[in-house]
């Protein structure tokens, strides 16, 4: 079977992450993922704002952290915080066991970072924007989602949907934005996997480690 090759780059990378082990397990899973999930959500209330730095963002986006972080705000940002980043990721990963399970291996190998649970409420809007790292693949799952709540990265727009995945370079070439016009809160996983560790299983997607020619035979 031949490899798969690119050109151009596409904005989303959702069709190729079925060659990836963990955004496998993720789907086969997702049933437990989302149970413990929202439970911990509704039980505990863990969303703070997220940084609101060079008017990322209309209205109310709020977040909360559950892994280390690498080349993101928070981590830029640490010395800054108003909370432990450390002490509250192992408090919500002890109520998650089905998801830490499945991160913790990369984790520890160095290939997963950046792991937070990202809520929208209606009205709101982020504006156009690249992330701060260009040396990850985003992968977001849906848990709750709303399909007038929608992601244009480039020029190709998407939405999420509740056991699905998507995937763009947040840090990569083409700006992203999103759009709420629904009426539904939408909340997503997300998930940063190195772009190296992912070359492994789609020959491309990092250029800069790949010997593969992006839109060759």
């Amino acid at each position: 079977m031949s490899s798969p090759t690119f050109s151009p780059e596409p904005p989303f990378w959702n069709a190729h992450l079925h060659h990836i082990p963990l955004c496998v397990a993720l789907i086969q899973h997702f049933d437990a993922i989302q149970q413990e999930l929202i439970a911990f959500i509704d039980g505990s209330q863990p969303f703070m704002p997220y940084p609101k730095y060079a008017n990322l963002y209309v209205n109310t986006w709020d977040a909360f952290p559950l892994s280390k972080f690498q080349g993101e705000f928070v981590e830029l940002s640490k010395k800054n915080l108003t909370f432990n980043l450390e002490r509250l990721v192992a408090f919500a990963r002890g109520r998650l066991p089905t998801l830490s399970g499945l991160i913790a291996p990369l984790e520890a190998q160095g290939h997963l970072r950046n792991v937070f649970v990202s809520r929208l409420l209606p009205g709101s809007v982020i504006n156009p924007h690249r992330g701060w790292t260009p040396d990850f693949l985003r992968m977001h799952l849906g848990l709750r989602c709303d399909p007038d709540c929608r992601i244009t990265v480039g020029e190709e727009t998407q939405t999420w949907t509740p056991g699905q995945l998507l995937a763009f370079k947040d840090g990569g070439p083409y700006l992203h934005s999103v759009r709420h016009e629904g009426t539904q809160e939408r909340i997503v996983l997300a998930i940063d996997l190195t772009l190296r560790y992912c070359n492994t299983f789609i020959p491309g997607v990092d250029p800069r480690s790949s010997a593969a020619t992006l839109g060759g035979a």
